[in-house]
């Protein structure tokens, strides 16, 4: 469905250009998950706002990128070509992908009703209008698990807890009609309960409806939860990527040994939490050779300080970036 190649993206800066994201690779399949995992910083969200061409007026995506998405139509589309505020890009965002984003209090307008902007969106992408689209409206909030929704659509964002108003944005976003949904953290700002019934919800829709999803999160244990592949992310490159239960289960990357071993244990409350030491870098200040290289314990001094780790293959749908991987690359 989506196929993301050599993605390197830069921003003019007071600074100078700065590359937060390099020559990032991944794909999405129809029904499927992928989770982008990685520290604040990493270059998750501007890597899928990219797709969505929302980076600001500052931001460059380098000439080399190929991101192309096959439609409803079966037709592939060069979202790179797509002109700013052409009628293929309108068509595509929100109707062929649609995003979640971090905090629905900042993606809903807070003088409009939320039914009057999920109707604003059914019209504009499913072509209906009054009745039609408000009852549309309705069976979405109530698909997404909103008590009272003939009610709830008259309300304003700022009337509905933080719970519901990940909810309406889910249901904002899904009442539109997407193949592709890009979820970036949307189960960072809530509490535990909460998150567990957001996930369900999202895996039953994804299985009711047959989207291809991607999940931006720091949190490896959600991962666990919703993705079947996952690409671990550092300083705007992809360290790892592969089947989400056999990176979890035998992590290549000291960099995903790393996060995985931060993960609390509940089997273990007494054992101290083991964070990934030291702070990842500024894109401005990119070290030499491994991008993880300031951070690792496992670093090779001449070669991880000096050349920039090839992508590895160790199997099918499995590479890693890193030099302690060379000699177990698989044809």
């Amino acid at each position: 469905m989506l196929r993301v190649e050599n993605l390197s993206i830069s921003f003019r800066t007071d600074e100078g250009r700065i590359t937060p994201v390099q020559n990032v690779d991944f794909a999405v399949d129809e029904g499927r998950t992928l989770g982008l995992v990685g520290e604040s910083g990493s270059g998750k969200s501007v890597s899928t706002k990219a797709i969505m061409r929302l980076l600001p007026g500052a931001a460059e995506i380098d000439p080399a990128a190929r991101i192309r998405f096959t439609d409803r139509r079966g037709e592939e589309i060069a979202i790179e070509g797509l002109r700013p505020g052409s009628r293929a890009l309108r068509r595509l965002r929100g109707g062929e992908i649609g995003m979640i984003f971090q905090e629905p209090m900042a993606s809903f307008s807070p003088v409009y009703t939320i039914g009057n902007q999920m109707m604003e969106a059914i019209g504009l992408h499913r072509g209906l209008r009054g009745r039609a689209a408000r009852d549309l409206a309705v069976e979405m909030l109530a698909k997404v698990g909103i008590s009272n929704p003939a009610a709830r659509i008259d309300q304003y964002a700022h009337e509905l807890s933080g719970g519901m108003r990940q909810r309406a944005m889910i249901a904002l976003t899904l009442s539109a009609g997407p193949r592709l949904l890009i979820a970036d953290e949307p189960t960072t700002a809530l509490d535990v309960t909460i998150q567990a019934q957001v996930l369900d919800l999202m895996r039953g829709l994804q299985r009711d409806l047959g989207m291809g999803m991607i999940f931006i999160t720091h949190d490896l244990g959600v991962i666990a939860q919703i993705a079947q592949e996952v690409a671990v992310m550092y300083l705007g490159v992809i360290v790892e990527r592969g089947p989400v239960r056999e990176v979890l289960k035998n992590p290549a990357h000291p960099y995903t040994r790393g996060l995985i071993a931060a993960i609390p244990r509940l089997d273990r409350l007494e054992a101290r939490l083991s964070p990934v030491p030291g702070d990842i870098p500024s894109p401005a200040a990119r070290p030499v050779g491994c991008p993880f290289v300031t951070r690792c314990a496992e670093k090779v001094a001449g070669l991880c300080d000096r050349i920039a780790p090839p992508p590895v293959a160790l199997g099918p749908g499995r590479v890693v970036r890193c030099h302690l991987h060379a000699e177990r690359a698989v044809a």
